[in-house]
């Protein structure tokens, strides 16, 4: 039998295997790392509610929300082979520009002396470091994720992930956090989650290899 006859029958009963979102399976290990994460954090530092600031607090989170929501997409779509990021790194970079554009606003608009207080605040020494402590639940559960998918660009996968995790964790770790303005979120935050995004794609070239 020729090889190509002998493809032919052995592909001629396979049944036809719809193409399911990964994103629902990524999101569903994620929330269960989070929950597991907060039973332990809770105790420790105390309802997220009775620490969160007002005023530029939901903007903070926001910005997080958007990087996480790129990189979910950015993950999904690398998961699967020959997979690209698309839309999902424009999406980061107008959420970066954005929040950018509203710090050198602020920073032009600051009283004379204020100007290192908008950008490094009273917490800039711990505030990346706390993103990666974040950010550990859910780094741990995409590269899970990644493990049983099928990604050829093992770094690029890898970095997404360490990306999504460390948006995950500014969000979570925005929750606590006091300080409020543009500036210091996008020199602080922004660092913290990079600081993912390369561990990210370090260990996702040993760990996300055929």
């Amino acid at each position: 039998m020729r090889t190509n006859e002998l493809v032919h029958t052995l592909s001629a009963d396979v049944a036809f295997v719809p193409d399911r979102p990964l994103a629902p399976r990524l999101v569903i290990a994620v929330a269960v790392a989070l929950v597991a994460w907060l039973a332990v954090m809770i105790p420790t530092y105390g309802m997220p509610a009775t620490a969160a600031p007002h005023g530029w607090f939901w903007m903070k989170n926001a910005y997080s929300v958007v990087l996480a929501l790129a990189g979910l997409v950015a993950v999904t779509r690398l998961a699967r082979p020959g997979g690209r990021m698309g839309w999902a790194v424009w999406l980061a970079l107008a959420a970066i520009a954005f929040l950018a554009v509203m710090a050198m606003r602020e920073t032009m608009m600051a009283p004379p002396g204020q100007m290192a207080r908008l950008w490094l605040g009273n917490t800039w020494t711990v505030c990346a470091a706390r993103i990666i402590f974040f950010s550990l639940p859910t780094f741990a559960a995409s590269f899970w994720f990644l493990r049983r998918m099928a990604p050829t660009r093992p770094v690029l996968a890898g970095a997404a992930a360490g990306f999504f995790a460390g948006a995950v964790g500014a969000a979570t770790y925005g929750l606590y956090c006091q300080e409020s303005a543009a500036a210091f979120v996008v020199a602080w935050y922004t660092l913290g989650i990079a600081i993912c995004a390369a561990a990210g794609a370090a260990l996702g070239r040993w760990l996300l290899r055929w």
